[in-house]
């Protein structure tokens, strides 16, 4: 922090970002005095603003109007100076009932229904990327004969999600040769990840079904491609996006233009959040290399079992924004959400 950030101007700082959070309206020095019990004079404050505009931490849109907040302002904030804002008790409780709600659910759906309950305490929108099983190991493989030469292959990871794949053959098995093959799979390929099905592993199961090879292969073939489809797939899902237009800062055509700009590249959002390999971060539009988010603020929020991550959400929303109680909330959430997802069942797939 800088020399010239003394504990006076942090407070002057702190008081403007969260007036104008709260009013949208430029802050002058006559409010801070009269709102903030700063214990020095409106001149002594109006000194202290100049010095945080040419710091680069306010801007003056009109030379007689107030100051807000510039992204280095916001910056700080969220850094130094916010204070997390405590639920209150019907919020905790809305958070605990809807998040037992989820206990029969697949891990997709609870990072869809947890993204959706976000966005309803927040009023942000939601971006969440749904768990990719590349690194998901294989917990059970089921081969279900179905209609004439076609068989449903059922294949669980150890984070519950599910893929399933039809197979079509020139000739059905034999219910007892395809109980062989599918209790093989299991034997050989339980807790393996699509990475871990090299050719060794290939082979070593192609001579123990020997004399089976076409119907084998079929099978094996068919439960690779659809774990690497489902690997490979763009997983997301989006909600929240008409609650943007209850800001006014969004009122503007060409702002909420950028806004669906940003919903149509969703691999760029969620390309820091990855790199940095944090539970959570807050990311203001211009420390983003998209012109499309200038105006925004993206916090972006991982969820985990057993310190792997499962499931990331983004919330969107302008950068005029109650940083202080929307943490709260993520935080809460997550924090429920650990409990569930680290049960015994939800590892079992519910």
């Amino acid at each position: 922090m800088s020399n010239q950030m003394d504990s006076r101007k942090l407070e002057i700082l702190k008081a403007i970002v969260t007036d104008y959070i709260m009013t949208g309206e430029p802050v002058g020095s006559r409010t801070l005095e009269k709102k903030y019990q700063l214990g020095i004079s409106s001149a002594t404050i109006r000194n202290e603003m100049s010095d945080l505009e040419e710091l680069g931490y306010l801007d003056q849109l009109h030379s007689s109007s107030g100051r807000i907040p510039s992204a280095k302002g916001y910056r700080m904030y969220i850094d130094k100076l916010m204070t997390l804002e405590s639920l209150s008790p019907e919020e905790v409780s809305f958070i605990e009932e809807k998040i037992i709600t989820m206990a029969a659910f697949e891990i997709d759906k609870i990072m869809k229904q947890t993204a959706m309950m976000l966005s309803e305490l927040t009023n942000l929108a939601v971006v969440a990327k749904k768990p990719s099983i590349s690194k998901a190991h294989v917990k059970n493989i089921q081969l279900i004969s179905m209609e004439k030469n076609t068989i449903l292959a059922v294949i669980m990871v150890d984070h519950g999600a599910i893929t399933h794949k039809l197979i079509r053959l020139n000739h059905s098995p034999e219910p007892e040769v395809l109980m062989n093959i599918c209790n093989l799979l299991n034997l050989k390929l339980k807790d393996m990840n699509i990475e871990d099905i090299n050719l060794h592993i290939v082979n070593s199961l192609k001579n123990d079904l020997e004399g089976y090879d076409e119907l084998f292969l079929s099978i094996l073939s068919a439960v690779y491609e659809s774990l690497n489809e489902e690997a490979q797939e763009n997983r997301y899902f989006v909600d929240g996006t008409s609650k943007i237009l209850n800001y006014p800062e969004f009122s503007d055509v060409n702002k909420m233009k950028d806004f669906l700009g940003l919903l149509e590249q969703p691999d760029l959002l969620f390309h820091d959040v990855d790199d940095a390999n944090e539970d959570m971060l807050i990311t203001l539009g211009e420390e983003l290399s998209l012109p499309e988010a200038k105006d925004f603020t993206i916090i972006t929020t991982s969820y985990k079992i057993n310190d792997e991550n499962v499931g990331t959400i983004n919330l969107i929303g302008p950068k005029r924004l109650d940083y202080s109680k929307v943490v709260s909330i993520i935080n809460n959430v997550k924090k429920e959400l650990g409990k569930r997802l680290n049960e015994e069942d939800v590892n079992d797939g519910g």
